[in-house]
């Protein structure tokens, strides 16, 4: 069995954070780990730049 892995991405606001975090989890994907994003910026949905433009359901509109 793997072991877990947990990474956390914080900082400023425009620096690249959800850009690096959707990459890094988009090369992970393509060698076949199981990834996912959480994401809590209501200005900013990073599941779109992972599904080519596609919405899906976010937790904020979930827990309305």
């Amino acid at each position: 069995m793997q072991d877990k892995k947990i990474i956390a991405i914080y900082g400023k606001g425009g620096i690249g954070k959800s850009s690096t975090a959707s990459n890094i989890a988009a090369a992970c994907a393509d060698e076949g780990y199981k990834v996912m994003i959480i994401g809590c910026d209501p200005k900013s949905d990073s599941s779109i730049n992972l599904l080519g433009g596609k919405r899906i359901p976010t937790i904020l509109g979930l827990l309305k």
